[in-house]
């Protein structure tokens, strides 16, 4: 055989071991339990430089670990990079979306508000949304630890190669990596969307030395949908797949440490920790099609229970980590300078989910929950509830700010008693926010 050939034979020999690997690692990454797996370049150049003038147009607000030079740019994190791994872990919960439950809570309150004139019903409580990707176990606790295994896995294949694992931590734009490795294409609302799974799957990457072939780029298949851009209530999404994070109501709720800007607290709405919405409204991610009713009395008698009417589009998850927290406060030991009590209701009693009693053993969940049972807490109890909860994120100092314009956004009088404890509170920030929801309220 001459040179030529022994060279091609060589070169077809190393593009069959590069596909191997990828269908193994693949393989073993749904073994894991993940539930999307691709192969990307490491030279995804293009997406890189969009993120960079992202940044330089200032779209990341405060967000300033965002203009890390490294991210843009593999190499700067690892040198000897050739591959990238990433996965997908599905968090959906088979539960409603945001905007369901807010209609439905409309239209019960239209309904109360049609029998209140014949004296027949009070109003029901004042609730909460939680984003449902931190209504359970920090996902960057469970990600990283399958990583971890198959970071082992890919040792094992391949001996003496470098890797670094990263789950929404590092300066890696993961997203842009996912999009190369075929497991989605970036949707309007900038999330990766899948066409069989929906959006509501967290990422993680290994980057590798390893060289593996890359998968395919998934095409785009948003088509002329627009609903995400029309829905969002702050108009962060300034055009199709360009968000500006810093007018993001995840970014107020979360991020963001100090004053939420006056004109847009009221278009937050219920929101105390993230938003949901650009993701409810996409036609990729389907329906819930689950009654609110259902799941809290399924939450009352201590267990989760899915009725769907028909099944839905978008993927769900069966990991109970990532299911809504259910859990009783301790309502005691109130720390100085806290809120202390909770909103009243009509009878002067403390409440928790569906208007039961505090001393209820079953408390009440994570999934649109009572404003009253969130503003039970003090300083020590946030800090235990949500130890390994991404809700920390927020500190306790933004968790009381967010719950104050949540109030202030309820028209629910029954906020006035605790939002004049706030308007005392030490903290400059929650008077502010305090004196604002009141003001709210009282139509000032």
């Amino acid at each position: 055989m001459g040179e030529g050939a022994l060279e091609y034979a060589d070169r077809a020999a190393l593009s069959s071991n590069c596909m191997l690997r990828g269908l193994a690692i693949k393989e073993r990454a749904l073994a894991l339990g993940f539930d999307l797996a691709g192969i990307a370049p490491v030279s995804i150049w293009k997406d890189l430089k969009f993120s960079r003038r992202w940044v330089e147009k200032g779209f990341n607000g405060e967000m300033r670990y965002l203009e890390n030079p490294k991210r843009f740019d593999p190499l700067l994190i690892l040198p000897s990079a050739k591959s990238v791994v990433c996965v997908g872990l599905i968090y959906n919960a088979p539960l409603p979306y945001s905007t369901e439950v807010e209609a439905g809570n409309r239209s019960q309150e239209s309904e109360v508000r049609s029998q209140n004139a014949e004296g027949r019903r009070q109003a029901p409580q004042p609730r909460a949304w939680i984003s449902r990707y931190a209504w359970g176990r920090d996902y960057h606790g469970v990600m990283r630890g399958k990583l971890e295994q198959l970071r082992k896995a890919l040792a094992m294949l391949a001996p003496g190669i470098e890797t670094r694992v990263f789950v929404d931590t590092g300066p890696v734009v993961e997203r842009a990596l996912a999009r190369y490795s075929g497991i989605g294409w970036m949707g309007k609302n900038t999330c990766i969307i899948n066409q069989e799974k929906g959006s509501w799957f967290f990422l993680g990457v290994i980057l590798t030395s390893l060289e593996v072939a890359p998968d395919l780029p998934a095409p785009d298949r948003c088509g002329s949908c627009t609903a995400c851009l029309e829905a969002c209530p702050t108009r962060a999404l300034v055009e199709p797949y360009v968000m500006d994070a810093s007018r993001c109501i995840s970014y107020f709720t979360i991020e963001l440490r100090g004053s939420i800007p006056q004109e847009v607290r009221p278009r937050i709405g219920s929101n105390v920790f993230g938003c949901d919405i650009c993701q409810d409204v996409c036609p990729w991610n389907g329906s819930r099609q689950l009654s609110v009713l259902s799941y809290q009395q399924a939450t009352s008698a201590g267990r989760l229970r899915s009725e769907r009417r028909h099944e839905t589009k978008p993927a769900t998850t069966n990991d109970p980590r990532f299911y809504p927290l259910i859990f009783e406060p301790d309502r005691t030991g109130i720390s100085d300078g806290a809120i202390p009590e909770v909103l009243p209701t009509d009878d002067g009693q403390r409440t928790t989910d569906n208007g039961r009693s505090a001393t209820d053993p079953a408390g009440f969940s994570l999934f649109n929950p009572p404003l009253a049972a969130l503003a039970s807490m003090s300083e020590e109890d946030f800090r235990r509830i949500f130890a390994h909860s991404p809700i920390r994120r927020a500190k306790y100092r933004g968790w009381l700010r967010n719950l104050c314009v949540a109030m202030g956004n309820s028209g629910d009088a029954r906020c006035v008693p605790w939002l004049e404890r706030a308007a005392e509170h030490p903290d400059p920030i929650i008077r502010e926010h305090a004196a604002w929801a009141l003001g709210r309220l009282r139509g000032e």
